[in-house]
């Protein structure tokens, strides 16, 4: 039986980044490493990126196949740079974005991918959760914006396979942030790195469970 991708309710998602961001200097005091403020760029790039994310679903653009690479990459261009940003202006971060990407392919996207491929028939809470502690530990797949990105993608994959989106609340934003955190820090080249890799993605696989909401999906 063939699993109905899910589409996003961008009005709903709406709601809960602008809480997010209503009370975001609450939630940043209490969390083990300070975050940069939630601002009307910040929310208003996120839906854009939801945006392009609920398209890439619509259109089954399998996310670890060479375009699904390339709209990866975009993705991280719209959690940074927003709708309707000049490639010229941006050119040397846009350049910088992708040498990253692709010198870092063999040895860290690759892995991901050959990962994702292998297990993709399996609980995709778990493949969310592997994908993401990938993305955003240590070397980082992006130059900035991976916890965005990292969770944008996670979503992607539980919406392809039938499951609501993880959205940034204020009620999970701590839980959230806080181990989050530990991740980035965490060098997956390193023998103590790959000693903790299967807790963190244990607990987040058991986080997403918790948290993803059918209340930002369109049934």
């Amino acid at each position: 039986m063939v699993t109905k991708a899910l589409r996003l309710h961008f009005g709903r998602i709406e709601d809960e980044l602008r809480d997010v961001q209503r009370h975001f200097p609450e939630i940043n005091a209490v969390l083990t490493s300070r975050r940069d403020d939630f601002t009307d760029t910040v929310r208003s790039n996120m839906l854009a990126a939801y945006e392009f994310l609920d398209a890439l679903v619509a259109d089954e653009v399998d996310l670890f196949s060479g375009a699904g690479l390339e709209a990866l990459l975009q993705l991280n261009h719209l959690v940074l740079l927003g709708r309707g940003y000049d490639p010229g202006e941006f050119r040397k971060h846009i350049s910088a974005t992708r040498r990253q990407f692709f010198d870092n392919f063999r040895r860290y996207v690759k892995p991901i991918r050959r990962w994702y491929r292998k297990h993709e028939t399996e609980n995709p809470y778990k493949i969310a959760a592997q994908v993401y502690v990938g993305v955003l530990s240590q070397p980082q797949l992006f130059q900035e914006g991976n916890h965005r990105t990292g969770s944008l993608i996670a979503s992607g994959i539980l919406l392809q396979n039938g499951r609501p989106p993880f959205v940034l609340t204020r009620q999970n934003a701590v839980a959230y942030f806080n181990p989050s955190s530990e991740i980035k820090f965490t060098d997956k080249r390193t023998i103590n790195g790959k000693l903790r890799l299967p807790k963190y993605q244990r607990d987040f696989r058991e986080f997403l469970q918790r948290n993803v909401n059918p209340a930002y999906v369109r049934w």
